[in-house]
């Protein structure tokens, strides 16, 4: 070589040695956006195999496969499928080639935040992005231009889809229809509901027989006397089979009376529904109340029927509930105080016992509380005077209810006749209409809740005086829930138990 040519110069150059991998492996990613759209479309199936279809012509092995769900991708590591692939993908040693999805959008459609993901997965770690729809990838310049650019348009999309998707879904809602199934007790028609003979032009939420049931369950539920499990038994014998947990659900739930409630609202604030409430408002807020209070008197665990004064009988001494416990070797049960020893009585009377057990006790303290028999023409008397009272206050509050409804439904009936006169726009219309329909239904609901008058009243004061002479008789007689409905109707706050004198107090 001639030493004084240019090319002489070309032994100076540091030239860049780049190694080809032998074997690039790859982690498959799938995903769409909505639960409907994994159970009822084959989109899923569709990447995976157009994918997989690709890795094999381009001699990628897959080693591990992601995703297979749905996940929203507007958020990248609230997807916990997306947060798998890219923990995993960072801390394998080696490092996978790369990660292969159908279309960009799959991967992620958050924008700038996927694109610097990107950035640390090709920049730091050396793993490159795989478009398998396109063929594109991160390995040349361009291509990771491409990708990047695909990234933002993605952000796009989804920008324009919530310009134009989201205000139709606040005004559907906004007239008091909701999105997806309606809840337990009730009927979803509509036009696109999966089952056929729910098919409706317009949205209807109907009542149905489980609702009919749930809704006596709500008014147990209100008395304060019932927990969720005696409640739970009473629906199965109905043939209603609920859970514990979704009857505690449903307890919590505003759209039984007849509320909705979305994010997507103005203002996030409620709004009234178009079904028809299985319990009023008030009734609901009253629910609420006892539900935080816990006045409802009972654990939801299920009370064994050996120990029926459980949460009734208190330690004289210490103020605590004694609680039931039972000795299966002996199949002897027995009520205990926690706190001072000593404090304890068998539940039955044995053979041998000195003392009465404490169900024999307790009889004894119900029948201190019956009616001698000497006192009941009085008490008839007195009773009578108290039911004709009440049955004279619920006639004269039916009455004025009636009117103020028959008054309201000519003003609704004036409202409509002016709209059809056009004497009032369609916005007036509907907020007035809107507010008398209100008024209404407040109007009926209090209208149920008046009992209605007794025809039999001379037989009904019969049979309640011989209730009240034979309270101890009852208690014997009746289950465990009636029982714990009869103590707490007497005891609201419960009975003490002296130990020294072995005597009931209240």
């Amino acid at each position: 070589m001639i030493k004084n040519s240019i090319n002489s110069f070309n032994t100076f150059i540091k030239k860049k040695e780049q190694k080809e991998r032998q074997v690039k492996d790859v982690l498959l990613y799938t995903r769409v956006s909505s639960k409907n759209q994994a159970e009822n479309n084959s989109s899923l199936e569709t990447q995976g195999k157009g994918a997989r279809e690709f890795c094999v012509k381009h001699n990628y092995p897959i080693s591990y496969t992601f995703g297979g769900t749905y996940e929203s991708a507007k958020g990248d590591f609230s997807r916990e499928e997306f947060g798998k692939l890219i923990e995993y993908a960072t801390n394998k040693n080696p490092k996978p080639f790369g990660i292969v999805v159908w279309i960009i959008s799959r991967f992620s459609r958050s924008g700038a935040s996927s694109i610097n993901i990107v950035r640390e997965l090709v920049e730091i770690h050396g793993i490159h992005l795989i478009e398998a729809s396109s063929g594109l990838d991160t390995t040349t310049e361009r291509g990771y231009l491409t990708i990047c650019e695909k990234l933002l348009e993605s952000r796009k999309e989804n920008l324009v889809r919530k310009e134009i998707i989201v205000p139709g879904m606040i005004n559907f809602l906004s007239k008091g229809y909701i999105f997806g199934r309606s809840p337990f007790g009730y009927d979803h028609y509509g036009p696109r509901v999966k089952n056929g003979n729910f098919l409706s032009p317009t949205q209807k939420i109907v009542i149905n027989f489980q609702g009919e049931l749930l809704r006596e369950a709500f008014q147990y539920k209100l008395t304060g006397h019932y927990s969720d499990v005696g409640i739970v038994d009473i629906l199965r014998k109905r043939g209603l089979k609920i859970s514990e947990q979704r009857i505690s659900a449903a307890w919590r739930n505003p759209f039984y009376c007849g509320v909705l409630i979305n994010s997507l609202l103005k203002d996030c604030k409620a709004i009234y529904g178009n079904w028809e409430p299985l319990i009023s408002e008030n009734e609901f807020w009253k629910l609420q109340d006892l539900l935080q209070a816990g006045t409802s008197k009972f654990t939801h665990k299920k009370v064994a029927d050996y120990k029926p004064l459980n949460r009734l009988i208190k330690c004289y001494s210490c103020g605590i509930y004694l609680v039931g416990y039972l000795v299966k070797k002996k199949n002897l049960g027995y009520y205990k105080c926690r706190n001072c020893n000593g404090v304890s009585i068998n539940c039955e009377t044995k053979p041998r016992s000195l003392k009465n057990g404490a169900h024999d006790l307790f009889k004894e303290l119900l029948c201190s509380y019956q009616i001698n028999p000497k006192v009941t023409n009085l008490l008839k008397i007195q009773l009578k005077k108290v039911y004709e009272y009440y049955n004279l206050e619920g006639a004269r509050k039916e009455k004025d209810l009636n009117r103020s409804l028959a008054e309201l439904t000519q003003k609704l009936l004036n409202l409509k006749k002016r709209y059809g006169l056009e004497e009032i726009n369609k916005d007036v219309y509907e907020i007035t209409k809107l507010e008398l329909e209100s008024k209404i239904l407040a109007l009926q609901v209090e209208l149920n809740k008046i009992s209605p008058e007794i025809s039999n009243l001379e037989k009904l004061i019969e049979k309640s005086v011989v209730g009240l002479q034979n309270i101890s008789k009852i208690w014997c007689s009746v289950g465990i829930e009636d029982k714990q409905n009869l103590q707490l109707t007497l005891f609201p706050d419960g009975i003490y138990y002296n130990a020294e004198n072995h005597t009931y107090l209240t």
